[in-house]
């Protein structure tokens, strides 16, 4: 069966209608960007851990995806804002939210198909759960606290939902061939489940 599409338009009009801070907006938005701007994007980052932990924290939107040709021009005419890296958007209720396209495609480290929200109509994919904590264990390899912070936050949440024993593996592959953020993989894959596990006790 051929998938429900939506136009931009009609997804940000939907997106209007939604609560302000609203997980309802935020994907109805991405989706909106994703169907003017973007082949195959795919949501990651903070909005994806929001998905996957059912708690809400303040971030931008983030996408991967190829850029269309014309998309600036597309984006312009349905009101986004560009801002430096981020695409902004201002709702009439006065609420912005911003969008960034940190990559074209998802890093090496994902390698499960990412799912399917139905947005009825309309679809927007994201991130799975192991590709997306691996993703965040291989950006707090790099000392950011906030990543660091988001891992646990993931890992505490949707403990039960990890694969451990498929992350732990990846991780030892990609540290025994890798950079030297790689190679800490393993590492800070344990320091994550420990204190995801120290949570879960309290």
């Amino acid at each position: 069966m051929p998938r429900e599409t939506a136009s931009p338009r009609d997804l940000l009009h939907r997106a209007g209608e939604a609560s302000i801070g609203s997980t309802e907006r935020r994907l109805l938005t991405a989706a909106a960007f994703s169907e003017a701007a973007l082949e195959n994007a795919v949501l990651v980052g903070g909005t994806a851990v929001e998905l996957h932990t059912g708690s809400y924290r303040p971030t931008d939107i983030d996408l991967v995806g190829y850029s269309r040709s014309g998309s600036d021009a597309i984006l312009v005419e349905l009101e986004f804002v560009r801002d430096g890296r981020h695409w902004l958007y201002t709702f009439s209720d006065g609420e912005t939210l911003a969008i960034e396209v940190p990559g074209d495609r998802l890093d090496d480290f994902a390698i499960e198909a990412p799912h399917s929200i139905d947005l009825a109509p309309g679809q927007l994919a994201v991130i799975n759960l192991n590709d997306l904590m691996m993703d965040l264990l291989l950006q707090a390899t790099k000392g950011q606290r906030i990543t660091m912070d988001e891992a646990v936050r993931l890992a505490t949440a949707a403990y039960e939902r990890i694969d451990w024993e498929n992350l732990s593996a990846r991780s030892d592959a990609a540290a025994r061939g890798g950079t030297l953020a790689e190679i800490e993989l393993p590492e800070v894959l344990a320091s994550v489940r420990r204190a995801a596990r120290r949570h879960l006790r309290r």
